[in-house]
């Protein structure tokens, strides 16, 4: 039997029913984020510039030996039409754990399932959606991205990172702090900002690696902008739990102000920040054990003790090697500057 004749005969008649054929991902796009390799792949090329959203917000770093993440974007209509996107797909979305697995429910606009163990991912998404590859990227890729890295042994730290040589500065504090306001003081008096969000800390053989996410952004409260009315034509509006904050990319304002390469440091000084309605900002030294505590309760993606005993052991080595201090903020800026400048 020449099966491939026979093939050929019957194709056009044979249902394609999980859809194989239509949904081959014949095009593909590679980037990198922390030097792990990843690929994004779809039937549809319109929906990979999704990935030119997302790359620049993750340090770059020195490559790793390790297979690509692959992550598929299988474009194609729902059942029932979903009708035009939301102003804020965040608040449809439905994320779902079980074991290795992670499950988004995109609404009514597409779905994904991810294999943290096998560092792959395979999303399915209406057309609507996909014809918005920047909400692809913010709502999607890199939840998946962050959640697949820290699965290959990445710590994640809630934390803002400064960086000036070898020395990092690390900000932890609670929401609605003021942790974004002071970043954004402090990078505008010289000490480059690599993140005001997340830390990610990388276990290399020469050392640990400090990398960040979302690279030179800045999200500030609508009450802080008086501040900083130099900035207001830089500033984009975005939803984040429930409240409308102004984002500004120190890049588009000046390179210099950011830290866009990853560090291995030679000094840390961590910091728990809060604020007071003083004048002077302080200084006091803080035991590991707060420390400990603090960032206990702002890393990581899971609830797990699988999952949280490695990221753990990385926060350990981090703060074993840092200055452990109480930054209390108070309301005079050059206070706040000379504060930080007597760490250095």
């Amino acid at each position: 039997m020449d099966f491939e004749e026979l093939y050929a005969r019957h194709a056009a008649e044979l249902e394609d029913f999980w859809g194989r054929r239509d949904n081959q991902l014949d095009c593909a796009h590679d980037f990198a984020v922390f030097g792990h390799a990843a690929r994004l792949a779809s039937n549809q090329a319109g929906v990979l510039a999704a990935a030119g959203f997302s790359a620049p917000l993750y340090s770059s770093a020195p490559p790793v030996d390790a297979p690509p993440l692959l992550i598929s974007l299988v474009v194609r209509p729902m059942p029932q039409p979903p009708g035009p996107l939301p102003a804020n797909l965040f608040s449809h979305i439905q994320y779902t754990g079980g074991g290795d697995w992670l499950a988004l429910q995109l609404g009514a606009w597409g779905h994904c399932q991810a294999d943290l163990a096998a560092g792959r991912a395979l999303a399915v998404l209406a057309p609507e959606l996909a014809a918005q590859p920047e909400v692809v990227s913010r709502c999607l890729l890199n939840t998946l991205l962050n959640n697949l890295l820290t699965a290959r042994g990445l710590s994640m730290l809630h934390a803002t990172s400064l960086v000036r040589g070898a020395h990092a500065l690390l900000l932890i504090a609670p929401h609605g702090t003021g942790k974004s306001t002071t970043a954004l003081r402090l990078a505008l008096a010289g000490y480059p900002l690599m993140s005001d969000s997340q830390v990610y800390l990388s276990p290399r053989p020469e050392g640990l690696l400090l990398t960040g996410f979302q690279v030179g952004r800045v999200r500030l409260r609508r009450d802080m902008l008086r501040d900083f009315t130099h900035l207001h034509e830089l500033l984009a509006p975005e939803e984040v739990r429930g409240e409308t904050k102004f984002t500004v990319d120190l890049r588009r304002l000046n390179p210099a102000l950011v830290r866009e390469t990853a560090v291995r440091p030679e000094q840390v000084d961590l910091c728990l920040l809060t604020r007071h309605a003083a004048p002077r900002t302080t200084l006091r030294p803080a035991t590991r054990a707060e420390v400990l505590d603090v960032t206990m309760l702002n890393s990581l993606h899971y609830d797990r003790a699988e999952a949280w005993r490695p990221n753990v052991a990385n926060i350990v080595r981090l703060v074993d090697m840092a200055r452990c201090h109480h930054l209390v903020v108070g309301t005079d800026p050059d206070s706040l500057l000379a504060a930080i400048g007597s760490l250095w």
